[in-house]
């Protein structure tokens, strides 16, 4: 009987050896792998995500104690313009940044009814940090999971900047980058002219002067054209910067004995921590005509009581 099944066994084989061959290497490539992954050690993917580590380095970090109450604040305020609650939203920004970005409630209505259409998430990172002041990006998404958005989807999100300042133990949060404002009481006068800077206004890309000039004279005074150039500048502890017009140059002509409230704006970083010393007025000009016309002007000047340049200490 054994001899039987051996050569029955033998016969099998010599019929379907490349079968058999095929299945032994299937087995062992099986066998092969189950080795592998059972010695395998898994690792767990890690991401480099940091929301409180600020990307512009200066050495100025954020203590611990304000990360969990700046991401409740922030998701407070998130769900308040998600839910359309426009006035307790409006409430959570610090009041001199609401006079400055949003004066009136219907402003900020706009911003909310534009950017929360519909359901947002966000993700926030810490910018930037000087002086107790704390900067966060924020970029605020479309909620995927409540609008059934798909990769193959057109994908957008919105980003600011929101600021915290530490003042008296609490954090104050602007919006749009709004800083600060400072009350100034520089002065300068002399027989022509005064000049008097009464506002500064910090957002975390900007400085913003509020100033207002007097014509002592007689004559006409003039300030900036569209004539000269670099007319009105800011000096700082290394670098002297012209004033930003936006494409929008308006001239600042005064009559005789009259007063004008000026506004000037320069581009400057709040995280470079660069000292602002001096409002420099280039391009002074007391003319007995001015006509704003460029072929007139080299005449007009000929003709000028005086022409000079000031710059006013900024304390």
């Amino acid at each position: 009987m054994f001899t039987e099944i051996r050569r029955k066994f033998n016969d099998f084989i010599r019929r379907n050896k490349w079968k058999v061959i095929l299945v032994l290497i299937g087995w062992s490539i099986l066998v092969a792998i189950s080795t592998v992954l059972s010695n395998l050690k898994v690792t767990m993917p890690t991401t480099t995500y940091k929301p409180y580590e600020p990307i512009i380095e200066n050495g100025q970090t954020m203590p611990s104690k304000w990360q969990t109450v700046i991401k409740e604040t922030i998701d407070q305020y998130i769900e308040y313009c998600n839910n359309k609650e426009y006035e307790k939203a409006y409430e959570m920004i610090s009041e001199n940044a609401r006079k400055q970005i949003y004066p009136k409630l219907e402003d900020f209505k706009a911003y909310v009814d534009y950017v929360f259409g519909q359901k947002r998430v966000y993700a926030i990172q810490n910018y930037s940090n000087r002086d107790n002041t704390y900067i966060f990006r924020i970029r605020i998404f479309e909620d995927i999971m409540a609008t059934g958005l798909t990769y193959s989807t057109s994908f957008k999100y919105f980003e600011e900047k929101l600021t915290f300042v530490e003042k008296d133990g609490k954090l104050l949060m602007g919006v749009k980058g709004y800083i600060d404002d400072q009350e100034k009481d520089e002065l300068y006068e002399d027989k022509y002219i005064q000049v008097a800077i009464t506002n500064k206004n910090l957002t975390y890309d900007e400085e913003k002067y509020t100033v207002e000039i007097k014509n002592k004279t007689d004559y006409e005074l003039v300030i900036k054209d569209d004539i000269e150039g670099e007319e009105i500048q800011l000096v700082t502890e290394n670098n002297v910067i012209s004033e930003d017009v936006e494409g929008l140059f308006i001239p600042i002509h005064i009559p005789p004995h009259s007063s004008r409230m000026c506004y000037f704006k320069f581009i400057k970083f709040y995280d470079e921590g660069v000292k602002s010393t001096g409002l420099k007025l280039n391009n002074i000009r007391v003319l007995r005509s001015y006509s704003g016309d460029k072929n007139l002007e080299e005449q007009e000047l000929q003709n000028a009581v005086q022409l000079y340049s000031v710059t006013i200490p900024l304390n």
